[in-house]
């Protein structure tokens, strides 16, 4: 039985010197068969992480063939803002036109070039510079830290992207602010960064550019972000992200900093939608809102600067 198994070994090794023999002489050896591929492990259900803007990709970009044409016809109108100042732009990533109004759009943070009656020139990081109408443009940063205090409510770069936080200490040109639209879940330091005076935008109350309003959309009441006025109408995008235009008589101002109490009759965005219930706990500039329509059995938590004043009745 030893030798048969002795036998059995040197057979591979046999074989493996012919092998390396018959190639070294020149001539083809028979092509081995392929292994064949393992069999595929099975997916694993991850749960989603909690939705964040995300960060614009620094690919090249497309750029508009013609920077006044809009899907929204809308009128070519300038900016405020100068260049080399700091501006939010609405954009929908690599392709920098805006001609689909069925695209989703979010605003980054940009360097402002040249300004041509209504076109203006975006820098991009890579050196390069593309071009876009006025209207989708919100003028962004301070001349100086000192231009706000503790308490305003700001714009504020996270990432690039255009989120909504308020000032706790201004420290020289140092300005530290504490997020009000990150997710909860996060740890506190996480929503707290500090800022220089160009990635910080105080906001003022009422329709303005960055605040979020209440909005009309087919007949109920959705939160949107402000963009720019044009005429009688507000460019705004939407939860969803994609962007339309509201006439003022479509839109209510959410304030800033509302004085609200225990017991108040507020609207507050679940999903996009705006519903009425009243004051639970106010805490610093978080809302716990117990939602009179029942579509949530547990509060809703919403920042202040989105927490808008009880709706007037529907009109018969």
């Amino acid at each position: 039985m030893a030798k048969q198994i002795l036998g059995n070994m040197r057979r591979p090794l046999m074989v493996a010197g012919l092998v390396l023999t018959t190639v070294a002489c020149g001539k083809k050896t028979p092509a081995a068969d392929k292994p064949k591929a393992p069999a595929a492990e099975p997916e694993q259900v991850v749960a989603a992480p909690t939705p964040v803007t995300p960060v614009e990709a620094p690919a090249a970009a497309t750029p508009a063939d013609d920077p006044l044409k809009n899907g929204w016809n809308l009128p070519p109108r300038g900016t405020s803002a100068k260049e080399g100042d700091r501006i939010f732009l609405l954009t929908q990533g690599k392709d920098r036109s805006h001609t689909n109004p069925a695209a989703i759009y979010q605003l980054f943070a940009h360097d402002l070039g040249e300004v041509k009656g209504e076109i203006a020139t975006i820098k991009e990081l890579d050196g390069s510079s593309f071009q876009v109408g006025g209207q989708y443009i919100i003028a962004a940063g301070l001349k100086a830290a000192s231009d706000v205090k503790a308490g305003d409510m700001v714009l504020a770069e996270w990432a690039s992207s255009l989120k909504h936080a308020i000032v706790q200490k201004v420290d020289g040109d140092k300005i530290t602010v504490r997020y009000t639209d990150l997710p909860d879940s996060w740890a506190e330091d996480k929503l707290v960064a500090v800022r220089s005076p160009k990635e910080v935008t105080k906001q003022t109350e009422g329709l303005a550019p960055g605040n979020f309003a209440v909005a009309q959309d087919d007949g109920r009441p959705v939160i949107v972000l402000l963009v720019s006025e044009n005429g009688e109408k507000w460019l705004a995008r939407k939860f969803s992200g994609r962007v339309a235009t509201f006439s003022k008589a479509e839109l209510q101002a959410i304030p800033l900093k509302p004085a609200l109490k225990v017991g108040q009759q507020v609207v507050v965005p679940y999903v996009g939608m705006m519903y009425q219930g009243k004051v639970k706990k106010v805490s610093g500039t978080r809302v716990e809102v117990a939602i009179d329509q029942g579509v949530s059995k547990e509060p809703i938590v919403a920042s202040l600067g989105q927490v808008g004043l009880a709706l007037p009745p529907p009109k018969k």
